[in-house]
Order: C-alpha cells, then sequence, then structure tokens
C-alpha cells in the first residue's frame, strides 16, 4: 500500500486531530490534551504556509532556493515564509499574526526540545489564536474551508463552547472581513460573538439563526 499526503491533506490531518483534543475534553487530562493541541497546530500552520509559496513557485519551500527539490535540503522556517509570502507571493500577514506564528512555534520548540511550563490560561490563548489564524488562511488564500467536516456533527459547536479564546479570536476575525465586506454585523444571540449579518440570519461563526425581527416592536 502507497501511503501520500499533499501538504495542504497533511496540515488538515493534523489540525483535525487537534480539534478533536480541543472539542472533546474526555479524551485526556488537559496537559496532555492542550501539549498534543499545539504540536498539531504549530505542525499545520506552517504547512499551510509552505503551500501557499508552493502555490507560487516550489522552490519557495526550499531554504536555499538552487537546492529545489533535494529533499535533504533544508525548508524555509516561519520567518523565511512569511517574508517570501509576502514579498513574492504578495499574500499580507499583519504584525500581530507574525509575532503569533514565532510565538508558537517557540512554543512548540519548547515542547519538543525542552521543559514545557505554562498555565492553561496562557495555553488556550496561543492555541486559541493559532488555531483561528490556520482556518481564516487556509480559507482566504488556498480556497480550502478545514472547518467544515466538523460542522457536520457537535464537533464544532463543542470547540466554541469549550475553548473560549478560540471562539473570541475566530470571531473578530470574521466580524473584521464582514465589515470589510460593506456588511453591518449584530451580536449572535447563542455564542454571543458579533458575526451576524445586521439584517439577520445564519451566525459566521456557531451557524445558529437569529432572527431580529422578533426584537422590532410592533
Amino acid at each position: 500500500m502507497n501511503i501520500r499526503l499533499t501538504m495542504l491533506d497533511n496540515a488538515q490531518d493534523s489540525l483535525s486531530r487537534a480539534i478533536e483534543l480541543l472539542a472533546w475534553r474526555e479524551i485526556s487530562a488537559d496537559t496532555s490534551r492542550l501539549k498534543q493541541a499545539i504540536l498539531g497546530v504549530a505542525h499545520a500552520s506552517e504547512l499551510l504556509l509552505k503551500e501557499r509559496l508552493s502555490r507560487t513557485n516550489q522552490a519557495l519551500i526550499w531554504e536555499d532556493v538552487d537546492k529545489f527539490p533535494n529533499i535533504d535540503a533544508r525548508t524555509v522556517t516561519v520567518d523565511k515564509a512569511i517574508s517570501r509570502l509576502r514579498k513574492i507571493s504578495g499574500v499580507p500577514i499583519s504584525i500581530e499574526d507574525e509575532r503569533l506564528l514565532r510565538s508558537l512555534r517557540n512554543t512548540r520548540n519548547a515542547i519538543e526540545h525542552f521543559e514545557w511550563q505554562t498555565t492553561k490560561g496562557e495555553a488556550d490563548l496561543i492555541i486559541g489564536s493559532a488555531l483561528s489564524f490556520c482556518l481564516a488562511f487556509a480559507l482566504e488564500h488556498l480556497g480550502r474551508d478545514l472547518a467544515y467536516e466538523f460542522k457536520r456533527d457537535d464537533t464544532w459547536q463543542m470547540l466554541i463552547g469549550e475553548l473560549t479564546e478560540f471562539s473570541r479570536n475566530h470571531g473578530v476575525r470574521i466580524r473584521k472581513k464582514m465589515e470589510t465586506n460593506g456588511l453591518l454585523v449584530a451580536e449572535c444571540e447563542f455564542c454571543e460573538n458579533d458575526t451576524v449579518p445586521l439584517t439577520g440570519g445564519a451566525c459566521e461563526l456557531c451557524g445558529h439563526w437569529n432572527n431580529f425581527d422578533d426584537d422590532v416592536p410592533a
């Protein structure tokens, strides 16, 4: 049997495992869940950056482009990937997201190579922020809705309920995108994020239907 994962499929696989760990707390103890989730999201984030670079030119994935396609040669670091995405691919990555990705990389390195010590609140913050980045980046720059598969059962709702930092961060990203597209937004009656069109309808984050006509006095 031959086994093959494209970079995008590989990223999705790592992200899927991370989301399952975050949504379903009974899988394991918090320390193990958060550690494995951080590793999964860090792995996915780097692959997503490289996938977008490869769509410009596959050689850009290599630190030294002249060594493409030698698999023994080093591929780009997060810093180099961000720089090339901005300068060559024309992909805007905010300073805030750049800092997030560096912090995620440093956290992953600590877990893999050193001693890891943090608080649950700090772990929730970085994993929630990084997960939001991955989902938004894949949708906007790779045309892949990585969240779709989790909305077919209770996993997405569990994730929003269990990981407040993700709900808050992803809600902000969605709101900014809606406003950029010229939409006025309102607060969802269910998840309490500003992710519903002012005219009502489905929440862009949690999917619940909001009917604001009921709030208008007769």
